[in-house]
């Protein structure tokens, strides 16, 4: 499935207002985002079911998944760094829209079709919201284990139940309510109601102590499962080899048979190697399209192996 088939950035050399350079104008060689994609000899995208900005440090991967966020008004979380000429550079793009659809306002999912636009079915991941989404799972569980310790001191207090309590003003009533559940988790023996199952109805489960990358990959197969465009930078971040190979092998399930369509910015050698991938190779001037095996990364990690043949194959 292919939501969108080309992107196109301007053209500042065509452009009518380019000769002009008036004082402080966003065509200045050093206004941001303008001339990134141009000093690259990038001018368009072709997209395919999986499709892939590669490119090192500063090459502008993450510009370009952003300007063209922007465009499509994609769903995200991390805001944009901008920019005040941003939205200026942004409406000189174009896209053109999956022909493969039924026509250009149809999503077919599970054999039904579904009228659509485009901004409602992208969305953006960053590695910005994996390390979000990793914090907040740990604050969550740490709320909880402080509150279950604070649970736990009232509890060993043997608080008494109050002589006088009046629901009509709500005096004592907590206390009231409070000191019953303690003596019944104090009685456990004979009603089964226990100090852990006195926690869960205050606190809450706790949740399973996860991993960066089971917790990364998780949340991202969780929102994944719709189909739509995605555009993911950097979603290998936190994750290990293990979950950076289970992740390709979800990107590309999800490409071929859930009707999904990515735009991914990685080094993950695992997701770069990922078959029918279409990359682009953005340490190149000008930009083009290179097979995996023969990117600058994909070649220092072969001599480091190749290096070491004997030890891998010592036994």
């Amino acid at each position: 499935m292919k939501y969108i088939e080309k992107f196109t950035f301007p053209d500042l050399e065509n452009d009518n207002l380019y000769h002009d350079k008036p004082l402080g104008s966003f065509y200045d060689e050093h206004t941001y985002p303008f001339h990134i994609t141009s000093s690259m000899g990038l001018w368009s995208l072709d997209f395919e079911p999986v499709t892939i900005l590669y490119g090192g440090n500063g090459s502008g991967k993450s510009t370009i998944i952003n300007v063209i966020s922007e465009k499509l008004q994609a769903r995200r979380n991390s805001r944009v760094n901008s920019g005040p000429y941003f939205s200026e550079y942004v409406s000189r793009c174009y896209y053109q829209a999956g022909e493969d659809l039924p026509d250009d306002s149809l999503i077919v999912s599970d054999g039904r079709k579904h009228l659509y636009d485009i901004k409602d079915i992208t969305t953006v991941l960053t590695s910005d919201d994996i390390f979000h989404w990793m914090l907040e799972a740990r604050l969550n569980n740490d709320k909880k284990l402080n509150k279950s310790r604070a649970l736990f001191r009232e509890y060993s207090a043997h608080p008494e139940v109050p002589r006088h309590i009046n629901f009509e003003t709500g005096y004592n009533v907590d206390r009231f309510l409070k000191a019953a559940k303690f003596q019944k988790a104090n009685n456990q023996q004979r009603t089964g109601y226990t100090f852990n199952k006195y926690l869960l109805e205050s606190i809450g489960k706790m949740e399973r102590g996860f991993s960066n990358g089971e917790t990364a990959l998780m949340k991202l197969t969780e929102l994944l499962e719709k189909p739509g465009l995605y555009l993911l930078d950097e979603p290998e971040n936190s994750m290990s080899c293990e979950f950076q190979m289970k992740l390709s092998d979800v990107i590309l399930y999800l490409a071929r048979y859930a009707h999904c369509q990515f735009l991914i910015s990685t080094h993950s050698p695992f997701i770069l190697s990922m078959q029918g991938a279409k990359i682009y190779n953005l340490d190149h001037n000008p930009v083009d399209v290179c097979p995996w095996w023969e990117l600058d990364n994909m070649k220092h990690y072969f001599t480091l192996f190749h290096s070491a043949r004997d030890r891998f194959l010592s036994e």
